[in-house]
């Protein structure tokens, strides 16, 4: 959870032997009162009461519905319920939560990014990053998958596990969190 840019990010992650079809599902209980008003054109969508109390977006699925690849985010039997398929080895299925009522009904969109490794891409299983926008707020999230090696993503040179930060007013990526 980012305290200061108010926004809470979780994942989880599954982590393989061999590859193979991967079928995830998770379920998060809405509490009472709480009901799920999906987008119309996109897969994001808000918590939400008397008002919209929270923005969520499925990082690792595509920005729009009309692209059906890799998985939804609905509301089923008072749960919000995440699913994602992909064939590899590994997978990440993260959701990201704006926590910010000044941002919540503002513009906003998430980009999967290209993660490379000695100038080759490499695939979802082995490194996974984002690239979330809300209001002029924006922030980049990258998580290695396989051993941790040195990678590129956004020009960033990165040989950790996990790294979280935020886009300064320059484009520079200030981080918050590293995990190594």
């Amino acid at each position: 959870m980012a305290r200061e840019d108010r926004f809470l990010y979780m994942a989880d992650v599954i982590l393989g032997e061999t590859p193979g079809k991967i079928e995830y599902r998770a379920r998060l209980p809405l509490g009472p009162g709480i009901t799920w008003q999906a987008a119309d054109e996109t897969r994001d969508g808000y918590l939400a009461s008397d008002k919209p109390r929270a923005l969520v977006m499925p990082l690792a699925l595509p920005e729009w519905r009309i692209d059906p690849r890799h998985g939804t985010l609905t509301a089923a039997d008072g749960s919000l319920e995440l699913r994602q398929q992909a064939h590899g080895r590994n997978l990440c299925c993260p959701l990201f939560f704006d926590l910010y009522p000044r941002r919540l009904t503002r513009q906003r969109t998430w980009r999967q990014l290209t993660v490379a490794e000695s100038l080759k891409v490499q695939p979802h299983d082995v490194a996974v990053g984002y690239r979330i926008q809300c209001s002029s707020d924006q922030w980049m999230i990258y998580r290695s998958l396989a051993e941790p090696a040195s990678r590129t993503l956004l020009g960033q040179n990165i040989s950790c596990e996990s790294v979280i930060g935020r886009f300064d007013r320059e484009g520079e990526i200030e981080e918050f969190l590293e995990i190594e």
